[in-house]
């Protein structure tokens, strides 16, 4: 576990700086999943912050043509949606993130009442998908709160 506003951790993978947030927890080395390079909790559970890698072949590069994130976003949404009971609150968009071209949507579940913001972003070739859950059961400004969490993330996040 890593100390809040000690120092830039390193994700799982090598390629991400990131500081933790104030009140929030690191359980990235306790994740089982090799693809989530950043994993942390809130302190009290109302929300998580994961950061994995999108894996796609080279093929599907090809595919992509010039939509680029905005097909990746598309796809990965997509496949949210159909895994668990969602809905696509916000549609794919474009943005940016440090000066890089980003893609955010909005996910929310109808069993749980969970809700995510997703950013996807490229560095290196790679694609990785930062995602902000809000928990169902959390009291309603946790979400205003996890999702500016989210920003001040991405805004010191360095890849």
């Amino acid at each position: 576990m890593t100390a809040a506003g000690s120092a830039y951790s390193l994700s799982r993978d090598g390629t991400i700086h990131y500081w933790l947030p104030a009140g929030w927890f690191e359980v990235t080395p306790d994740s089982i999943e090799a693809d989530r390079a950043v994993w942390l909790v809130r302190d009290d559970y109302a929300g998580t912050l994961t950061v994995r890698r999108v894996h796609l072949r080279a093929v599907d590069r090809a595919d992509l043509g010039g939509e680029g994130l905005l097909q990746v976003a598309k796809l990965t949404a997509a496949l949210e949606t159909s895994s668990k009971p969602g809905i696509l609150a916000r549609e794919p968009d474009r943005t940016q993130v440090n000066g890089r071209d980003a893609v955010s949507y909005d996910v929310e579940y109808s069993g749980s009442g969970d809700r995510t913001r997703t950013m996807l972003l490229e560095s290196g070739g790679r694609v990785y998908a930062v995602t902000a859950l809000v928990n169902g059961g959390a009291p309603p400004e946790a979400g205003r709160e996890i999702f500016s969490v989210l920003q001040s993330f991405l805004a010191a996040m360095r890849m």
